[in-house]
């Protein structure tokens, strides 16, 4: 379903206010910033329904042209860089070593280590380690230019954050499985009907039309992977 169709009335903004009770180009009543404010604070909430039911399945919002993988400049001697703002959750980090092969490192955690950060792996090297501290991923040891490929050595696979709507967007659609995109326009519709006390079989209407948006996803994300059956996988290491 498109964000705001207003030629053939056929978007989610306009069927957020038929669904409250307003005519579909009341834009006075319930304003395009409002809606965007309060489909994208929806898209939100799916995405999260989306990653509770998903398992091993990564999902990624589709309006994105690229995948959750980033690369950066390693810096001799420097331990710390930056995450991507889009980034939701670290999957997993590699660096690249001198003779240009991607290293998979291990995360830690604070907690663990016994002696004092300052005082882990503080020798410079090849990284083995990584800790996510705020904004931050930190490399144990640092790179060492000796170690390393400098150019693109650190790569990052994660998860991410939707790509939400801007007021201005028109055919743009939700970034998931389309059957589900009235989620967005219901929430909408049920969020100006308890600031405008509506009628309570209305409120009650939206209300159970969202559970069983909820349900549905969960249910379709659930078996999106199927074909993984959970199981316990050994470590492989290759041979040196």
């Amino acid at each position: 379903m498109k964000f705001n169709d207003v030629v053939n009335e056929q978007g989610l903004c306009q069927d957020a206010r038929a669904l409250a009770g307003l005519a579909v180009n009341d834009t006075v009543s319930y304003s395009d910033k409002a809606l965007t404010r309060n489909i994208n604070a929806w898209y939100r909430q799916v995405d999260s329904w989306i990653w509770d039911a998903s398992g091993t399945w990564e999902f990624d919002d589709s309006n994105y042209t690229d995948l959750p993988i980033a690369t950066t400049d390693l810096v001799a001697s420097q331990r710390d860089y930056s995450i991507p703002s889009t980034a939701r959750k670290i999957l997993r980090v590699e660096v690249m070593d001198s003779s240009g092969n991607y290293n998979k490192l291990t995360p830690i955690d604070q907690s663990g280590i016994i002696d004092a950060m300052t005082e882990f792996q503080d020798e410079t090297g090849m990284p083995l380690y990584y800790d996510l501290v705020g904004e931050s991923i930190m490399l144990y040891p640092a790179p060492a230019a000796a170690n390393v490929t400098t150019t693109n050595g650190l790569k990052l696979f994660f998860s991410r954050t939707i790509d939400e709507f801007a007021i201005t967007d028109t055919s743009t659609q939700p970034g998931f499985e389309n059957n589900f995109h009235r989620a967005l326009s219901i929430g909408a519709a049920l969020d100006w009907a308890n600031a405008h006390d509506l009628p309570v079989n209305l409120i009650s209407g939206l209300t159970g039309q969202l559970a069983l948006q909820r349900e549905s996803i969960a249910k379709f994300y659930g078996i999106r992977h199927s074909d993984m059956q959970p199981r316990i996988i050994p470590q492989i290491t290759e041979d040196i």
